[in-house]
């Protein structure tokens, strides 16, 4: 019985409420279309052209020197960066003479496929580039502005095939002295990849892994 009189009461209580929301609901919406017409004066909104505003402050620039100033500091800095890039950090000389192996094997994270949808690799699947890729040459890694060490690679590279990659120094200078490429290990992500810390140092392959050996050098006298 008072669960019947209960149910009777929310109906009603519920009906009410359906009633208060739907009353609203036409106020608002009558208030909402109200016009309450033109209130004083009233002006057309034109957005400037952004290239527009653009084209005049570089021409501002162009009269003023100022552009023909902002180029030339441009390409100086440009021209810095390439002729000595920043020199990698952490890198020191070798005190010591150092080997270790990197193994550059890695597990496919999802299977991979061809253009034709075929899967070649699956995943879980540990490859090892060196399987199928050796290394042609041996990596030389040296601070050119160390005296020593450019001595030292210079002589060696006229004895052997190798490829000289600096992490501190001037790579254009050293490619015209040498007359071949010289690279850079730029933001150090070979050097962070193998684990080398110190310079000279010099990357061979060893079967299926790379030879890392950090080089004291013997300094003459």
């Amino acid at each position: 019985m008072v669960k019947a009189v209960f149910s009777a009461q929310y109906s009603v209580f519920r009906r009410n409420v359906l009633l208060v929301c739907s009353t609203l609901t036409l106020q608002l919406g009558a208030l909402s279309a109200k016009d309450f017409g033109t209130q004083g004066t009233t002006y057309v909104i034109e957005e400037e052209d952004p290239i527009q505003l653009i084209l005049q402050k570089l021409k501002h620039m162009e009269d003023s020197g100022e552009l023909e100033k902002h180029n030339f500091e441009l390409q100086k800095k440009t021209k810095s960066s390439i002729e000595r890039p920043k020199p990698v950090e952490g890198i020191t000389r070798a005190t010591e003479t150092r080997v270790f192996y990197y193994d550059p094997s890695y597990r496919v994270p999802e299977d991979l496929k061809d253009h034709f949808g075929q899967i070649f690799a699956k995943k879980g699947t540990i490859i090892n580039p060196l399987e199928t890729i050796g290394l042609a040459h041996e990596l030389v890694f040296i601070d050119s502005d160390d005296e020593d060490q450019k001595a030292w690679v210079i002589d060696k590279a006229r004895h052997e095939p190798i490829k000289i990659i600096l992490v501190k120094g001037a790579p254009l200078s050293l490619s015209e002295e040498l007359k071949e490429p010289v690279y850079f290990d730029q933001s150090g992500v070979l050097t962070k990849k193998f684990g080398i810390k110190h310079v000279p140092a010099v990357v061979t392959q060893s079967e299926l892994q790379l030879r890392m050996e950090e080089i004291k050098l013997e300094v003459k006298k």
